[in-house]
């Protein structure tokens, strides 16, 4: 059983992550056509190439294995190969002049305004899809509330009359969905009075706590135990609504990873980089979730964070990410001249090798010290 919850999830791995690649290499593109720059290539996975298609100039389409590619004076004029390549674990667009501004219809010839909508465009549909996809999951169903599964003797909960099987409904004034959104509002509020909303018996009470400075090992400020209500369908236009929601408090998870486990709010460990192999860990961990519930929500929610994950990552100013390159043209537009894309390439170059490098250790820590048990 294990052995074919194995293969499963390295096939649905594969898929999700070819999937998300797609759909962010498929921003660039269709940006990039938008504005007239030509595509040389559409490739699926990394090379070396599997099999591709391209187009002549009289519409019909010709197929090819390896770099056997008609050239394009073979074609009647420059064409887009669409290809299929061997390692499934990518995908990139290469349009025609990215280091020539001297080509025409290329790349770095097209103005500023162009470049930087190509080079948003992908990350950008990421998230686009991830807000499609978390509706889907939110009108199938989502496990969207908490409730006090145990409330501690002698602490502010006790005190302030919490009672088991109580549904917070917000905190502070805040909607509160998952148990990680009323830790931080607690620790805001360390020291100070605290409002809450609570579903009991079908009816809504409002309570007021303070969050202690001090509390004891594995009781926490409150001295409540959470846990996670059962499934929640939305109608689609609340659907609609709570993946936008969604989204806003991904992307706020992420800016405030940083600060948070500044404030030891979130161990170190929690927030370390996941490569590729502990991307297959938490495919299987949502695989084997999905099973068990008989819930599709488990590969939803996996599915729309690593999509977040993709489009906010790529965001960030390092070079050879879309956000490095998107530096350099607001630079441009500072400097009131172009960088020279030769020299601009070679940074970029340079910073892919130090992402590979490290890739490199980041795989070695979730083989050796694996997130997700094994």
């Amino acid at each position: 059983m294990d052995s074919l919850l194995g293969v499963i999830s390295l096939f649905a791995f594969l898929l999700i992550l070819s999937l998300l690649v797609f759909v962010h290499e498929l921003g660039h593109f269709l940006v990039a056509k938008a504005f007239g720059v030509h595509i040389e290539e559409f490739g699926i996975g990394f090379p070396p190439r599997l099999i591709g298609t391209v187009r002549d100039a009289q519409g019909k389409w010709h197929w090819f294995t390896g770099f056997n590619a008609p050239k394009p004076s073979e074609l009647g004029g420059p064409s887009t190969i669409y290809s299929l390549n061997s390692i499934p674990l990518g995908g990139f667009v290469r349009p025609a002049g990215e280091h020539n501004d001297s080509l025409p219809n290329g790349f770095a010839s097209a103005p500023k305004h162009a470049r930087l909508a190509i080079l948003a465009a992908g990350p950008i549909f990421n998230l686009l899809f991830s807000f499609l996809i978390f509706i889907i999951g939110f009108r199938l169903g989502w496990p969207d509330q908490i409730y006090v599964a145990n409330v501690v003797a002698d602490t502010p909960a006790q005190a302030t009359g919490l009672q088991a099987e109580d549904i917070i409904l917000r905190a502070a004034g805040q909607e509160v969905h998952y148990p990680q959104q009323l830790r931080y509002v607690t620790f805001d509020h360390l020291g100070q009075p605290m409002s809450l909303e609570v579903e009991r018996q079908g009816q809504v009470i409002e309570l007021t706590l303070i969050p202690r400075l001090e509390w004891p090992a594995g009781q926490g400020p409150i001295g409540i135990e959470m846990g996670q209500s059962l499934m929640k369908s939305y109608s689609w236009p609340q659907a609609v609504g709570r993946a936008g929601q969604e989204i806003l408090f991904e992307i706020q998870e992420l800016v405030q990873l940083p600060g948070r486990i500044m404030r030891e709010e979130i161990p170190p460990e929690a927030a370390r980089p996941c490569g590729p192999v502990c991307m297959n860990d938490l495919t299987r961990a949502a695989v084997a979730t999905a099973q068990e519930t008989n819930q599709w929500f488990p590969l939803i929610q996996f599915i729309g964070l690593i999509s977040i994950a993709l489009g906010t990552t790529n965001l960030l100013p390092l070079p050879a990410l879309d956000g490095g390159r998107i530096l350099f043209v607001l630079l441009e537009t500072l400097r009131g001249r172009r960088f020279n894309p030769l020299r601009e390439g070679a940074v970029h170059m340079v910073g892919m090798m130090l992402l590979l490098i490290l890739m490199v250790f980041i795989t070695y820590q979730d083989i050796v010290n694996p997130i997700v048990p094994r």
